[in-house]
């Protein structure tokens, strides 16, 4: 995820809504678990409490209402369906890739 614009911090228990390829749904973030470089694509830090903007990282999404599904694919594998925006109040907050799906 790189947060583009957000005016404060973001960090577990943020919501928003995530659009992938058709598809709309409220997400809530669950766990950050690792801040990226920007540069050198490097991990910088571990389990961090928060995210700001013009950062990158890599975070844990859940669906906020339960039994709802969405069709995704990790980036990896079909590059269309693997990528997501995060908007929050009619502004896009953040970009993304799926880089895992957990069930």
């Amino acid at each position: 995820v790189a947060i583009i614009e957000h005016k404060s911090i973001i960090c577990p228990g943020y919501s928003a809504v995530l659009h992938i390829h058709a598809a709309a749904v409220e997400v809530q973030l669950k766990k950050l678990i690792t801040l990226i470089d920007r540069k050198t694509g490097e991990r910088t830090q571990e389990h961090p409490r928060f995210m700001k903007q013009d950062e990158v990282g890599i975070a844990r999404f859940e669906l906020s209402q339960a039994g709802q599904a969405i069709c995704m694919e990790t980036f990896k594998h079909f590059p269309q369906l693997g990528r997501f925006t995060l908007r929050d109040e009619g502004r896009t907050v953040a970009v993304g890739k799926v880089l895992r799906i957990v069930e």
